[in-house]
């Protein structure tokens, strides 16, 4: 029986993956501000390309938007020509890091091994962690997609420090189900691999522990489908794509989601 998640914040936000310039991610946080994203008791992110991070920290932005990277390499340093450390995203106040996307997964040959070296020195230099796992359509097919899920989770997370939990984050992006013209996925075909990420984050942390590790889902949420994937019992949140990439959309699919989260936890 899937037992529900403890009383928490709703989470929501947006990979902008190769898009916007700075110019335009501070016209888009200047919107938020505009629109009032404060106002809402949940937390909000973004995760701008790099060329942002930097001059994003002086833009004054909603008091509960945090600001990630899209990825970071294990080492502090070297001789790692285009790679940025978690030391150095740390020090210009980028607040997360997001690990194992689909595309850096499967495009750029990301494995579980070098994600999980990643994990460990974002946790070290007290980074957020976004670890976004998820099955391919071939693999779904093949009837393997819980082992998939119990594969990425518990090498990218073996040795995770006990201490950094509550700065750890799940997203679920099943790839069968992400980008434009991909397959829709049902509330009723992503709540097993919810239940077996949460079954494996137990026995990895302990029951307990992993209840108050946030889960969120992602793959082709927009405002029409969103309140249905929250009303899984332990989905804490929406990690969403280009339903978000403009400020009104995102403002519009934030709380049409969170709206549906609250009335799913028995609020008005």
């Amino acid at each position: 029986m899937t037992v529900e998640a403890p009383a928490r914040h709703f989470y929501f936000g947006s990979n902008f993956k190769m898009h916007k310039t700075l110019a335009e991610d501070r016209a888009f946080i200047q919107t938020l501000l505009d629109l009032n994203a404060s106002q809402f008791d949940l937390q909000l992110f973004i995760i701008p390309a790099f060329t942002s991070l930097g001059g994003l920290q002086d833009t004054p932005r909603p008091r509960n938007l945090w600001i990630g990277a899209q990825n970071m390499h294990w080492a502090n340093s070297g001789a790692f020509t285009g790679e940025i450390s978690a030391l150095m995203l740390r020090s210009i106040g980028v607040d997360l890091i997001m690990l194992g996307h689909a595309e850096r997964r499967h495009n750029f040959g990301e494995t579980d091994i070098e994600l999980n070296k990643k994990a460990i020195s974002a946790a070290a230099s007290q980074l957020r962690v976004l670890l976004c796992v998820g099955e391919t359509a071939e693999q779904r097919r093949y009837g393997v997609t819980d082992e998939v899920l119990a594969m990425q989770l518990k090498i990218a997370l073996s040795g995770y420090p006990a201490d950094c939990l509550e700065r750890l984050m799940v997203a679920y992006e099943p790839v069968w189900a992400i980008g434009a013209g991909s397959q829709e996925a049902l509330p009723e075909d992503i709540a097993p691999s919810i239940d077996q990420i949460r079954h494996t984050l137990e026995t990895l942390f302990g029951q307990d522990r992993a209840l108050h590790i946030p889960v969120l889902y992602g793959g082709s949420v927009n405002r029409d489908n969103c309140g249905g994937y929250v009303q899984h019992a332990t989905v804490d949140g929406l990690f969403v794509g280009r339903a978000a990439w403009q400020p009104e959309g995102f403002m519009e699919v934030m709380q049409t989601g969170y709206n549906a989260w609250k009335r799913k936890r028995g609020g008005n």
